[in-house]
């Protein structure tokens, strides 16, 4: 009997190529995306296509009861889809905070809460969870985003420890920089957002440093192949660092004093 997964944000990047993975390894994915192309990309691959929005409750309730009804079982939530918004707290508005929580964040709720019934009732699935190496700390003009992250963080190891004993294992994977197209629209964000004078330093500072990194980041490769990892191996990890670079920020960050790491971001942000 094959496995049965759900991805989310399938259609491009990270979930792309984890489906690929999946599929070479004679799972049955089902790709969940709201682009019409990544659809396409998806349907030629041998996926399942699945039209989904993940900020739609009726699309989430639909999809998954498409995958009980057409394969009867749930092995893998694999909860991808999201988006970054590089933005100043004060810059960005109610309404776009509450896009972007609406996709980070309650895009994963829905999804873990739609597969979880099932997953109870079969003694056994696992939920992978894209988060960031931001989930660990917040930094100039990722306020809003890293607040979804550290949210999604949060909430799986609070989920991980409650299913523990039904056989359902909750883990997450954590990327830093990378070169998908994730990069271009969070720093296309950062360039339409710009009303208040009094953030243009710190913001110019963010778009030359983080935008570096970004320019010389390695590929998707590495990303993927912990989603992969997270997400077929017999025994888990609670976390994933995407690579060396994540698990070195993550110490430093947890390592040095706060008035300390602010310095050193806005020496970054005046270089």
């Amino acid at each position: 009997m094959s496995n049965v997964a759900i991805v989310t944000g399938a259609g491009s990047g990270f979930g792309l190529g984890l489906t690929k993975k999946l599929l070479a390894a004679k799972w049955i994915v089902y790709g969940a995306d709201i682009s019409p192309d990544g659809l396409e990309t998806l349907k030629a691959l041998g996926a399942n296509p699945l039209k989904l929005d993940v900020t739609s409750d009726k699309d989430v309730k639909a999809g998954v009861s498409k995958v009980i009804k057409e394969q009867g079982r749930i092995d893998l939530l694999v909860a991808n889809a999201g988006y970054g918004s590089f933005t100043a707290v004060e810059e960005t508005t109610s309404e776009q905070v509450r896009a972007i929580f609406d996709v980070n964040v309650f895009g994963v709720e829905r999804c873990v809460k739609a597969v979880l019934p099932q997953m109870r009732l079969q003694k056994s699935g696992r939920i992978v969870s894209t988060t960031s190496v931001v989930a660990h700390v917040s930094l100039v003009g990722l306020g809003w985003y890293s607040a979804t992250k550290h949210a999604v963080k949060a909430m799986s190891n609070a989920l991980r420890q409650e299913v523990k004993h039904l056989g359902i294992q909750v883990v997450t994977v954590e990327p830093g920089t990378s070169k998908t197209a994730f990069g271009a629209a969070a720093f296309d964000k950062l360039g339409k957002s710009r009303a208040i004078g009094d953030y243009d330093g710190v913001m110019r500072g963010l778009n030359k440093w983080l935008g570096g990194l970004y320019r010389i980041s390695p590929g998707p490769e590495k990303i993927i192949k912990k989603l992969y990892r997270a997400g077929t191996t017999s025994r888990p990890r609670a976390h994933y660092p995407g690579s060396w670079d994540v698990r070195a920020l993550k110490m430093v960050f947890y390592a040095i004093p706060a008035k300390t790491l602010d310095r050193l971001v806005l020496w970054l942000a005046k270089r």
